[in-house]
């Protein structure tokens, strides 16, 4: 059971203006894009409906063995009936985590009409984990010792519980940097008249980043561990002189790959100790976005742009149909997010000579609005773009 998926998905670094502009031959394009995500505190469940991100387990007899000799001596002495029959009562953790990614991009025009271009992402993730009981339990079975003068019961009984029980790192705050995985594709202009462009876009996607650890509930992955093949295919059209519209459709192949994950038995409680190799196609994706873009003068453009992902459901293969079908469980995403825009470009100043560089300036704020088994988060980012 992970806490947090998060996956920041970055607009094309390579293009001009319109969505089917390419660099002219021989010209470069460098671009910095810098994305900070507000705290995030939940994500829309399998209904669509916003939660929290939490953990929750009831402390039964066999947590506790080894903690403390006089509660091992109390434990040791009750009837299988009473000991199975123990409860120490239930905790939950409530958890957040801040992201700050970077990503550098660069372009090369092959031709007036091809691209070739490649960007990776660096991220710094904190998670923080905060514990708490929630519901004292059925302590004194079979005896009248009490337990509640053991010191610090509830910070050491949940570590204990997920340390030396079900094997995990220690719980609480957690942190990390470490790059994304690396796109690289070539766009190809296949056709241009004075109102309307359209444009492919084809490449791959290298698992250049973190992977998310099977020992770790509250880390966050910086990649998906496999290689992806997508194919993209959009336009732009004039509508007036001021006035464009944007739209692309993007599919992605994701192809299996192995790893050691944790197999659970219990869907209702899908903590274990349990590892196991398992074959894992983590389920093809479609995005579709649409843009409108106003040009105020030739340096100004504002844009409002709707995306819309969807992934397909995780397919676990493993010698444990169980924790396959749990493992599962809750990986088919969908997401609806709103951003807008404001772009300032120099490339006109530059052309007119009242400029040293051509380049330009983009920022926007996004907003995830909905969805089903995505994380709920609003984000910001400042780009940088130079072309030489």
């Amino acid at each position: 059971m992970k806490l947090f998926a998060l996956a920041l998905y970055l607009l094309p670094l390579s293009v001009l203006a319109g969505y089917s502009q390419t660099l002219p031959k021989g010209v470069r394009n460098l671009t910095f894009r810098l994305i900070k995500t507000n705290t995030i505190k939940g994500s829309y469940n399998a209904q669509g409906q916003p939660e929290g991100y939490s953990i929750n387990s009831k402390i039964n007899a066999d947590v506790l063995i080894g903690l403390n000799g006089s509660v091992d001596t109390y434990l040791n002495g009750l009837s299988p009936a009473d000991y199975n029959d123990f409860n120490f009562g239930t905790f939950e953790g409530n958890a957040t985590s801040d992201v700050f990614a970077q990503a550098l991009g660069a372009g090369y025009g092959i031709t007036d009409k091809i691209t070739v271009y490649g960007f990776i992402p660096f991220y710094d993730a904190t998670v923080d984990l905060n514990l708490e009981r929630t519901e004292k339990g059925r302590k004194n079975v079979g005896s009248s010792i009490a337990l509640e003068g053991l010191p610090e019961i509830d910070v050491r009984i949940i570590q204990n519980l997920f340390v030396n029980y079900y094997k995990y790192k220690p719980l609480g705050k957690w942190e990390a940097t470490g790059f994304g995985d690396f796109e690289f594709g070539v766009m190809w202009n296949f056709y241009q008249e004075d109102d309307l462009g359209l444009l492919v876009n084809f490449g791959g996607v290298a698992p250049t980043g973190r992977e998310d650890s099977p020992d770790i509930l509250q880390d966050i992955s910086f990649g998906d561990g496999q290689w992806d093949n997508f194919i993209e295919v959009g336009g732009d059209y004039k509508l007036t002189d001021d006035l464009s519209l944007d739209a692309w459709t993007r599919y992605t192949l994701q192809y299996k790959f192995k790893k050691n994950v944790r197999q659970p038995e219990n869907k209702d409680f899908p903590m274990t100790e349990k590892k196991g190799i398992s074959e894992i196609d983590l389920g093809d994706k479609i995005l579709l976005g649409t843009q409108i873009n106003y040009s105020i003068d030739d340096q100004w453009s504002p844009s409002l742009n709707y995306i819309f992902e969807y992934k397909a459901k995780d397919n676990y293969s493993s010698n444990s149909p169980t924790a396959d079908a749990i493992n599962e469980s809750n990986t088919e995403l969908r997401s609806h997010t709103v951003r807008l825009g404001i772009s300032y470009s120099t490339l006109e100043l530059f052309k007119q000579k009242k400029f040293i560089l051509p380049g330009a300036i983009n920022f926007a704020i996004q907003s995830v609005l909905g969805g089903k088994n995505t994380p709920k988060y609003e984000r910001a980012d400042l780009e940088f773009r130079l072309f030489f």
